[in-house]
């Protein structure tokens, strides 16, 4: 029976600060549904190696990853490519397990593998085959068939079903046992559990379409199942929910929130939804809990959210959003607004709209919503990338590193290396940033005490030197 090594690569972070403090649940899943029928290894590159900060880093980095695959026995290796910020270690640690395990099968998979499968087919056939979509159902029968197939004669690109909800698994954290006591010995922060599968959206920033846009869920009682087992096994500050777009469907919603309230867990509950996702009823009930709710709301001009194909009613968004984050900053409940900047098409004039959508906002005092601001990253498979020549002839979008993974640069500044209009050229990237400084005091301001040291925690460090910060 072929023995299995899932691994997350890690991917270089040259310019952010990567995060740690987390188990990879996404692999994990895999992993878990593998394991029911072949012995497998569970190893996250990240957590037991880091993430290479410069080009001296990666150098370690990589004699770090062949000692760590020098001491493995495996007959798969199963790679996730889960983003293309980890295509480059995706190739490291593959060409490294060719040259140590020359007839070893080795798989890939993931967001990357799905945009892009053709990056993985090299003249060297380090990779032997190249999974799109979830890849529990192809990697399954790949590894029943390699004992009398074998490697094939070169790379193959496969498509995978989607796993239907009868066919889900537990997460089988025996998998990250020894990962948990020897590298988290103060315990795992927040964990992560998957309790759908599906997005019905295609924005246009997102990769998530690449996948089935079908909502899967749990049935509730199996859902907060997952939710028991993760709290009894480990000691967490905050369970998050991984899925898409938490409670697409009311009456699955209610049921599982109602459960939920019954478990009545200690930690932080976290996870992300859309405002027309939550009624009275559903805030009612997360007031019960400490609840943290993202909201994808993208932007506050309704010309950015039609061109990033976010909702067809754009004025109705916001208005829904705006009465709901109301409600909640009125039950205590924490919630966050993310926002994306220099999206292609952006001009000043929608520039102008989303601030003053949060002027509009800042006025809703004390208030809870804390707001995550990004600069816009162009990922292979989304919309945008598919709609690359349209948006140039459209808005005069320049897309400097289209294909930015291939190079060795910082990946995180490479990836934002877009201009998004004529209006907004590449003196202008940073006006966004002007704008929001500009109103900092007003966004300190209208915070409660718990959701301004969250939003110091998670999104302004700086506010940590504040005296409201010190204080708490």
């Amino acid at each position: 029976m072929p023995r299995i090594l899932v691994v997350y690569p890690s991917y270089y972070s040259y310019s952010v600060q990567p995060m740690r403090d987390e188990v990879k649940s996404s692999p994990l899943v895999l992993a878990s549904y593998l394991s029911q029928h072949h012995p497998v290894e569970y190893a996250d590159l990240q957590v037991s190696i880091g993430c290479p900060t410069s080009r001296v880093q990666i150098k370690r980095f990589e004699r770090k990853v062949r000692q760590f695959l020098q001491t493995r026995q495996f007959d798969i290796l199963a790679i996730s490519c889960w983003t293309s910020l980890s295509y480059k270690t995706t190739m490291t640690t593959a060409r490294l397990a060719r040259e140590l395990y020359p007839n070893c099968l080795i798989v890939v998979g993931g967001y990357h593998a799905t945009a892009r499968p053709n990056d993985f087919v090299t003249e060297d056939r380090v990779i032997d085959y190249v999974i799109r979509g979830e890849g529990e159902t192809a990697l399954r029968d790949i590894a029943q068939a390699l004992p009398s197939g074998g490697r094939p004669s070169q790379t193959r690109i496969q498509d995978s079903p989607s796993l239907q909800p009868d066919s889900f698994v537990e997460m089988n954290w025996e998998l990250v046992d020894r990962l948990v006591r020897s590298e988290f010995p103060g315990g795992v922060g927040t964990l992560c559990v998957y309790l759908s599968r599906g997005c019905p959206f295609e924005c246009s920033f997102c990769v998530e379409s690449l996948k089935d846009r079908c909502w899967r869920p749990l049935p509730p009682e199996r859902a907060i199942q997952q939710v028991r087992r993760a709290l009894e096994r480990f000691n967490l500050q905050a369970i998050a929910f991984g899925d898409a777009c938490f409670g697409v469907h009311a009456r699955w919603r209610k049921k599982f929130l109602k459960l939920l309230v019954d478990l009545n867990p200690s930690c932080w509950v976290l996870f992300e939804s859309r405002p027309e996702f939550l009624d009275d009823d559903d805030v009612r009930m997360l007031a019960r809990l400490k609840t943290e709710i993202q909201f994808g709301i993208e932007s506050g001009s309704p010309d950015m959210l039609r061109l990033m194909n976010k909702t067809r009613q754009p004025e109705r968004f916001l208005a829904d959003f705006r009465g709901l984050s109301r409600r909640l900053s009125e039950h205590g409940i924490v919630h966050g607004a993310n926002l994306i900047f220099n999206h292609p098409g952006e001009t000043r004039k929608t520039l102008q709209e989303t601030f003053d959508y949060v002027d509009s906002m800042l006025t809703i005092r004390p208030s809870t919503l804390m707001w995550a601001c990004h600069g816009y990253m162009h990922f292979p498979g989304s919309a945008v990338d598919r709609d690359r020549k349209l948006l140039e002839e459209q808005f005069g979008t320049q897309f400097l590193s289209p294909e930015w993974w291939h190079l060795d640069e910082d990946p995180y500044v490479s990836a934002r290396r877009v201009i998004s209009s004529t209006d907004l050229g590449a003196e202008r990237l940073d006006l966004w940033k002007t704008m929001l400084s500009e109103r900092e005091e007003a966004l300190k301001g209208c915070l409660t005490p718990e959701a301004f040291h969250l939003a110091a925690d998670n999104y302004f460090p700086h506010w940590k030197l504040d005296s409201r910060y010190v204080g708490q």
